[in-house]
């Protein structure tokens, strides 16, 4: 049997061990859900997500392609493990190609494309509403630490983020991946592999949309190196609007505002925040959180990015 102490860790994530285990059928990726993550902050979650992470992946290659999930290997409920088939290498993760200023917009076009069809075709799944009824791992991997920690952190605005939360956890209309962000997509132009659907659940698509837009905004602030991410940005919400449901309205940009700050000030803030400029970035937030009426593509691009 394959241990994981056996394989090369891989890095990048905060709430599993990965690694990469060679076997005489080729490499797998052998993934097990961790008790506490690996922040400075105290935070927990049951490590038997991760059976809902394997129930995810058959889920969401059923809805947007077997091409766009990893291959399952095996499962080892007794000890919250499961492993994958190594994606083929050639595929590079997008969030480092970002930061090192690689903006191809046939990925986000592509991941728009996937993350729209995905929430289209599982609209209206009874099945899927129940196998993923269970939030539990969302409220403790997004609601408590991106949106309640912060709503601490700022009084000011605790009431607003509190009901921004309150109103999205009331919509309850597809299979939600609850991690679509650039760190968990595979990519080499158009070809796109998505990975981590350990918070997948049944809620509201707009959380999916909002996390990869403010993951793209976050990487647009970055001062010592600005990106140009309109392109990224335009692509990914055109495909997103084309094969998605109907969901650019004043609940987005109120959920991507609270998770901008959620990168700043939440528990698990980005690795690279000591890059950002996070007054333009606390300015924008500002201006979605305030917003009252449906935004333009524009509206999620930051200002000096918008002209």
């Amino acid at each position: 049997m394959v241990e994981l102490e056996q394989g090369t860790p891989l890095e990048g994530g905060v709430a599993s061990d990965v690694r990469v285990v060679q076997t005489a059928d080729g490499p797998i990726v052998v993934k097990k859900a961790l008790a506490k993550l690996k922040v400075a902050a105290d935070w927990f979650s049951d490590p038997a997500r991760s059976m809902i992470e394997v129930a995810a992946i058959e889920a969401f290659g059923d809805l947007g392609g077997r091409e766009t999930v990893p291959e399952i290997v095996w499962v080892r409920p007794e000890d919250n493990s499961f492993a994958m088939r190594l994606v083929d290498s050639r595929l590079r993760n997008w969030k480092s190609d970002l930061l090192a200023g690689t903006i191809d917009p046939a990925t986000a076009r592509r991941a728009g494309e996937i993350l729209g069809r995905c929430h289209a075709n599982s609209a209206g799944r009874t099945d899927l509403a129940t196998r993923f009824d269970d939030r539990r791992y969302f409220l403790e991997l997004r609601i408590e630490p991106f949106f309640e920690h912060v709503a601490v952190k700022k009084p000011e605005i605790a009431g607003l983020i509190r009901d921004v939360a309150h109103r999205m956890l009331s919509r309850r209309q597809a299979l939600v991946h609850g991690d679509f962000s650039p760190k968990n997509i595979l990519a080499d132009g158009g070809d796109v592999v998505i990975l981590d659907f350990e918070v997948t659940h049944w809620g509201d698509p707009r959380f999916d949309v909002a996390f990869c837009l403010a993951h793209l905004m976050l990487k647009s602030a970055v001062a010592d190196a600005p990106l140009n991410m309109v392109p990224a940005i335009r692509a990914f919400l055109h495909a997103y609007s084309l094969n998605g449901p109907s969901l650019i309205d004043r609940d987005l940009a109120q959920v991507t505002a609270c998770l901008l700050l959620a990168r700043l000030h939440g528990k698990s803030p980005v690795d690279y925040l000591d890059r950002v400029d996070t007054g333009r970035i606390e300015a924008k937030a500002s201006d979605l959180l305030a917003m009252q009426h449906p935004p333009q593509v524009s509206d999620f691009m930051l200002p000096e990015l918008s002209k």
